[in-house]
């Protein structure tokens, strides 16, 4: 130990990176990029309303890249083939992506130069269009030759794409919602195999994959050799659209991410392009909105009382208080959203004083669906689920992300919150306290990391490790740490997490089934159940090659005294033969030395029938809506369905609100009269 040290410790940079005495580092990860993940995504998309209209080319349907031809269809980017297919494994050519772009540049605002030789002499065979868009694109440095040759049979590879789309993207004005891919600063170096790729080539890739335009092969290739199938092109060619200024033709509304929250602003964004997909500028445009859309307009088609102004102005009148579309066909509008859980917006556009009617009038309307918002801070870390303790020198990540009621991750940036740092010795005496504050990134969360160091060489030290979190907007901490650590109280019962030196020693036991019930038979050999028993040290590491003992209450089950050693995992399996009609509960027990842990496996007699009785409900599958019920030793497996009659706490239920309140623990009463699920059973169920 170092008393010594007492009293001479100070913090150092609390914000980024803090050393207290050379034993602990503090590094709090900034919020503004986020490894791993897209960083500039397009808020809209150029694939809205009539571009997402099917594409009538049968071989698409299903796959993947559906949705991205039906886009480029629309925007006439793409013909499908003479035989009205669109071939999406076949690999691109130069000449055919050469095609592609061009028809893609007017759509997204390229000027287009007049096409003039470019001075390639390996065109001849190739229809006039084709060779237009190669000189076109040349000219532009989109899609240069090589001197004297383009290469037009040449397949076009991720590379070449990656090159062709970042030139693209750079010729054509960045649309609403989109990013400049020149401001895009890549954190990103997931892709180990970019080594052989020009430097500007690999840095314009990983922008593309910042933007949400393209991403690897795996999670940690992008294969940039592999050549491009007309699937992928058509993919890529849609996410680059959506950071351009491509609209469908006629008035769209888009909202940003998806995600509207309770009591939040929320930007509208209007795009008004006429029957050639051109920007109209100057149009004014009326936005409107009505929580209950049945109630919004009168029997004449004139708008209600129940209607409001999105914006600025007077709802369904053109009045001078509304916005105009800019010179790229745009407008943006903030609505305030308050505690409703959904409402529609309406969009038109007309000359001044004219009125909205129901039956006349052309709109854009766009449903909105209104979350709850975030409602607590969540906190978690990095640690394996079994661990109580961590080495000395090992670093420990703590992620604070905003959630809302059900759990769900909420996209809410710049939320404050503050973190004070205690740290003490194995003595309980307080060396040092700091606050470190933090925001809430893009996505709603943010990252703090800590390491201890060794502070000597004498055995058993140990250092402890305090975190108090407090949300400055008033969010409740929502504590997720593996060891339910976090606090926000002052009465010193706070667990605390430990970094330590000593020996691994097994501390944690556990057991789990690969599937809880099971249909109990006699024929040939039974039937098969596995057991899985998994042996943790302090770390949170696997135990290897220690004897696992098992022992069961059934004997026709779990051999008795049956013992299986540990693997590389820690992981102990054990498979057996039930060779028994009978159904019931068995009760199977693993031991390692004082270790002990238990699981039942339900086993069924059939797998529906007739029945009347009650018990406690064990096990759900809602997918297969199947429910495990155990009483007295048996257990019974039930079917239910829409034509069941059902009756919950007492009160007469319909179908989904007895889904929405089955929980493992009730108590279900059931009556069932044919297990074949063709006849009305009856089921009451008791939460609790």
């Amino acid at each position: 130990m170092v008393p010594e040290m007492q009293g001479r410790r100070r913090w150092i940079g609390l914000l980024l990176v803090a050393v207290v005495g050379s034993l602990l580092t503090v590094v709090a990860a900034p919020a503004a990029a986020v490894k791993g993940v897209v960083d500039h995504p397009a808020d809209y998309s150029a694939c809205v309303g009539p571009a997402e209209a099917p594409a009538e080319l049968p071989d698409v349907k299903g796959g993947f890249a559906e949705w991205a031809v039906n886009c480029i269809a629309y925007y006439g980017i793409t013909k499908g083939t003479k035989a009205g297919l669109y071939k999406p494994d076949d690999a691109v050519t130069r000449w055919q992506m050469a095609l592609f772009l061009l028809r893609a540049a007017g759509p997204a605002g390229i000027d287009l130069p007049k096409a003039s030789d470019q001075g390639f002499t390996d065109l001849g065979r190739l229809t006039p269009e084709a060779r237009a868009a190669i000189n076109q694109l040349a000219e532009l440095g989109i899609m240069p030759g090589e001197s004297s040759t383009f290469g037009p049979d040449t397949l076009v590879s991720r590379v070449d794409m990656a090159t062709m789309l970042s030139a693209f993207l750079r010729a054509a004005p960045t649309g609403p919602g989109g990013t400049d891919i020149d401001e895009v600063k890549p954190d990103d170096d997931n892709f180990g195999d970019l080594g052989p790729v020009r430097v500007y080539i690999s840095e314009d890739i990983l922008r593309l994959y910042e933007m949400g335009v393209t991403t690897g092969t795996t999670t940690t290739t992008f294969s940039p050799g592999a050549p491009v199938s007309r699937a992928q092109m058509a993919v890529f060619i849609a996410r680059m659209l959506a950071h351009t200024n491509a609209r469908p033709t006629g008035l769209m509304i888009q909202i940003a991410g998806g995600d509207v929250f309770q009591n939040s602003s929320v930007r509208l964004a209007i795009s008004l392009r006429d029957t050639d997909r051109r920007p109209l500028r100057g149009k004014t445009i009326d936005v409107f909105q009505a929580e209950d859309p049945t109630e919004a307009f009168t029997p004449g088609g004139a708008c209600s009382a129940e209607v409001a102004p999105a914006a600025a102005g007077e709802a369904c009148v053109i009045g001078s208080a509304d916005g105009s579309t800019d010179a790229s066909g745009n407008l943006f509008e903030d609505i305030e959203v308050g505690d409703d859980k959904s409402f529609r917006v309406w969009a038109w556009t007309g000359d001044r004083g004219d009125s909205f009617d129901e039956d006349t009038t052309e709109a854009a309307v766009l449903d909105i669906k209104v979350r709850s918002g975030a409602s607590a801070l969540e906190v978690s870390d990095d640690l394996p689920a079994t661990a109580t303790k961590v080495p000395f020198g090992n670093w420990v990540t703590f992620t604070f992300r905003l959630v809302d009621e059900d759990g769900g991750p909420v996209a809410r940036p710049g939320v404050s919150y503050t973190v004070r740092v205690q740290e003490s010795r194995d003595n309980g005496q307080r060396y040092e306290q700091t606050t470190i504050i933090k925001e809430t990134g893009p996505d709603g969360s943010s990252q703090i990391t800590f390491r201890f160091t060794d502070p000597s060489s004498e055995a058993g030290d140990v250092a402890k490790l305090d975190l108090d979190v407090h949300s400055s907007s008033g969010f409740k901490v929502r504590d997720r740490t593996t060891i339910g650590m976090v606090k926000n109280d002052r009465s010193g019962t706070d667990l605390l997490l430990d970094w330590a030196e000593e020996p691994a020693e097994p501390t944690t036991l556990r057991l789990s089934l690969t599937k809880e019930f099971r249909v109990a038979t006699s024929a040939g050999d039974g039937s098969a159940a596995t057991v899985r028993a998994s042996l943790t040290d302090q770390y949170g590491g696997p135990v290897v090659r220690q004897a696992i003992t098992f022992t069961s209450n059934d004997s026709a089950g779990v051999p008795s005294g049956v013992r299986r050693v540990t693997n590389s995992e820690g992981v102990a399996l054990l498979s057996y033969q039930r060779d028994a009609a009978e159904g019931g509960v068995e009760i199977i027990t693993a031991r390692f030395g004082r270790l002990t842990q238990r699981a039942r496996q339900y086993w069924v007699a059939s797998e529906f029938t007739s029945a009347d009785g009650s018990g406690i409900v064990r096990v759900i599958d809602a997918e297969a809506r199947t429910i495990i019920v155990a009483g007295g030793g048996d257990a019974l497996l039930i079917g239910y369905d829409e034509n069941d009659q059902y009756n919950v706490d007492g009160k007469a239920a319909v179908f989904s609100v007895f889904e929405e309140n089955l929980t493992v623990g009730d108590t279900l009463q059931y009556k069932i009269s044919d297990p074949s699920r063709n006849t009305i059973n009856v089921y009451t169920l008791t939460n609790g």
